[in-house]
């Protein structure tokens, strides 16, 4: 992989992706063929970011390869000194350099008058030159024009030393190219001296320079300093100008998809056509110069690592150049989680929701931006999506599902989902029941933000990604899970409040029938499940077994199930449930029965297993009667909570949330048990002196709903 931390310009022409190297050596081959220049001023100019540095690197190793032994190439590199005088002396260091290189004492003794001959010319502020490096002039530092004039008295003009300098210089056969890149790192004051020194005492013969710009910038900067000479400034400097050429788009499309490619990998063939809607919509129209690129490519070097696999592919990228290029944009989706995440708006208009993210978008960007924000999610389109489309969207990670959305700005996995190795691993090992048992039962053990175990969200994924299940793990998957239900399915992970339905049943039921459906005819469903029940755990039997016999059920005003859309063969029934009264015969007799969190609903089950005969079922609780702890499990089995809302009306406003109002879940003539002999046995629980404050309480807690339910006859 490319080390993308590393903004550098490139230095080769296999590094070049944008076509700048025929620009580059077609240059090199012009300056190659001036023969004669005096100053000769060649101009490369472009905006920031346009790759100029890289081009003058491919323009020195074209120069290279033409091994042209009477060129010499040097390099000024101007933005490592900071005021004018430093760039002077720095300028006239590099000079005398490259010159006494070459030409030994003869040049040195002229370069360091000139030197002499600028101190002289005004202020020298010493901690400006004290940044050129050690060498020739690293004595006069701190000098200022009186300082230097008592150095150097009675020196002879600049225009005869100059002179000097020129005519040794016109009688070699040798020329200098001096190149000076990074101008635009320059303040306006800096960058305007460099071009008075190359139209001063730069002008020698045999001395070339190609000198890097923007020339929007430098123009600007001229205009600010000497309005009067406009575009004429550089006219009398330049003697050749040539604007780099822009990267053509497809070159940088390519070069941002090969990137990703490299940092994040590809996106999958039923992705692609998103991927590829989502690059040329968002990502695209952002990238318009190589600097873009780069910019982009270190950007998700740092920031795709830590999220890898865990986020759609298409939105990261889109998400990324957002925070690069529309920061504000960015910040309000990331504080707008509950107005873009989801399948419908409520109660606003697209309009009205857009002006919420658009309002500090460029006028020239705004569509771009209304674009971007639909793409990425859909409640945003004109057209509408049903809840359906959540589990389908869930499946690729998309950042518009709620439980995804945290994890593109937080870089790190929310605890609403499972990071992608380990749904992978789900998926593979879906048929090993020691696998599928243990990562439940340490889901279970396992506490999320919320208070509720990872339970529902090994669920949530399962069903997400349920079809990804081969249809030969299916029967050990459920087999697994059927064993260990009642130990897994926790009171805590049980939505709460008036619009809370779903628990830990309800996500069994919903995986058996994401993983059977249109996968499973009704007889392979019947033999798959006769299998999986067969360990199955009390709580869970008694529930599938209910279940399937719904389906078969008449009831005024509702048909019966289609069979090709039961959980069983009707057939089979009578089996099931055998096996179901079996078990709860069992559960009666080792005592497990009175623990079992699922208490009041089995004994329900019992009766109708029964055919409504209750004869069994009360038998048992008549037993528990006269048992003091067992009297107290039933007080707190029978004891629940009812949420309401109010409505409003009549001017009146209506609740924004539900109240708990406690309910008996018990009636005079319940068929579970003898209510007359349950409520005398509490009661004197209740009166018994020995008896603590909280059995007490709970006690006259039942009894005072048991009263206002009216039940009590």
């Amino acid at each position: 992989m490319s080390n993308y931390f590393n903004d550098s310009p490139i230095e080769t022409r296999e590094e070049d992706l944008y076509g700048m190297t025929s620009f580059s050596e077609a240059l090199a081959k012009s300056i190659l063929n001036i023969k004669e220049p005096i100053g000769t001023t060649i101009a490369l100019n472009g905006p920031w970011g346009s790759g100029k540095s890289s081009t003058v690197n491919l323009i020195r190793a074209a120069l290279s390869e033409a091994k042209d032994s009477h060129l010499i190439v040097t390099e000024f590199k101007c933005w490592w000194y900071r005021g004018e005088e430093a760039l002077a002396l720095a300028f006239l260091q590099q000079l005398n350099s490259v010159l006494g290189k070459q030409f030994g004492n003869k040049t040195r003794k002229l370069v360091r008058k000139l030197g002499r001959g600028i101190l002289q010319a005004g202020p020298v502020i010493g901690p400006a030159i004290a940044l050129t490096p050690v060498s020739w002039l690293s004595g006069l530092v701190g000098g200022v024009f009186d300082v230097a004039k008592r150095l150097f008295p009675d020196e002879e003009p600049l225009e005869t030393i100059f002179r000097e300098l020129s005519k040794i210089l016109e009688a070699e056969n040798r020329r200098f190219l001096v190149i000076i890149d990074d101008m635009d790192r320059l303040s306006s004051e800096e960058a305007l001296a460099i071009f008075r020194l190359i139209k001063s005492v730069g002008r020698l013969p045999n001395v070339m320079y190609l000198v890097v710009f923007d020339r929007q910038l430098a123009e600007q900067a001229i205009n600010e300093k000497y309005p009067s000479e406009g575009p004429h400034f550089l006219e009398k400097i330049i003697q050749a100008g040539f604007e780099l050429p822009m990267p053509v788009p497809t070159d940088l499309n390519n070069a941002v998809l090969t990137s990703i490619s490299e940092i994040c990998g590809t996106p999958s063939e039923e992705q692609i056509v998103r991927f590829m809607n989502v690059f040329y919509d968002v990502v695209a129209p952002y990238i318009t110069s190589p600097r873009h690129v780069s910019r982009f490519q270190n950007a998700i070097s740092v920031t795709w690592p830590a999220i890898a696999g865990e986020v759609n592919l298409a939105d990261f990228v889109a998400l990324e150049v957002l925070r690069l290029y529309e920061p504000t944009l960015f910040s309000a989706i990331k504080r707008s989680k509950n107005l873009v995440c989801g399948t419908k708006i409520e109660n606003k208009h697209n309009n009205e929701l857009f002006s919420i993210f658009l309002n500090e978008v460029n006028e020239e960007h705004q569509d771009i931006a209304k674009t971007a924000l639909q793409r990425l999610f859909p409640r945003l389109e004109s057209v509408g999506y049903g809840a359906e489309w959540i589990s389908e969207w869930s499946s690729t990670r998309r950042v518009c599902v709620p439980a995804h959305f945290d994890t593109y700005f937080r870089l790190n996995l929310s605890d609403e989902v499972l990071s992608g190795k380990t749904i992978d691993e789900l998926i593979e090992k879906a048929n090993d029941p020691d696998y599928i048992k243990k990562i439940f039962m340490d889901a279970a053990n396992t506490r999320r933000r919320t208070g509720q175990s990872m339970v529902p969200v090994y669920f949530d994924e399962l069903n997400t990604h349920g079809k990804r299940v081969d249809k030969y793990k299916v029967e050990p998957l459920l087999s697994a899970l059927f064993e260990i239900h009642d130990v897994i399915d926790l009171k805590i992970d049980a939505d709460k409040g008036f619009s809370g339905i779903a628990n830990t049943n309800l996500r069994y039921h919903w995986l058996i029938r994401k993983l059977t459906r249109n996968r499973f005819s009704i007889e392979e469903r019947t033999d798959m499940y006769l299998k999986a029940t067969e360990a199955a755990s009390l709580g869970w039997l008694i529930d599938f077994v209910s279940s399937a016999r719904e389906d078969y059920l008449v009831r005024e005003g509702r048909q019966p199930t289609e069979e090709e859309d039961c959980l069983v063969s009707k057939n089979v029934l009578p089996e099931l449930t055998k096996r179901a009264l079996n078990a709860i015969r069992r559960a009666s007799a080792d005592g497990s029965l009175l623990t079992h969190k699922n208490l009041l609903y089995i004994l329900y089950r019992w009766v109708d297993f029964m055919d409504g005969n209750s004869v069994e079922a009360n038998a048992w609780t008549d037993s528990l009667l006269n048992d003091r702890n067992a009297l107290l499990i039933l007080v707190k089995i029978m004891t629940g909570k009812s949420w309401s809302m109010g409505i409003g009306g009549f001017g009146s406003l209506g609740d924004r949330v539900s109240k708990p109002t406690v309910m008996a879940l018990i009636s005079n003539d319940s068929p579970v048990i003898d209510a007359r002999r349950f409520r005398a046995a509490i009661e004197k629980i209740a009166k018994d002196k020995k008896s603590s404050n909280d059995e007490i309480a709970s006690i006259q807690t039942l009894l005072s709903a048991w009263d206002a339910s009216g039940l009590e006859g």
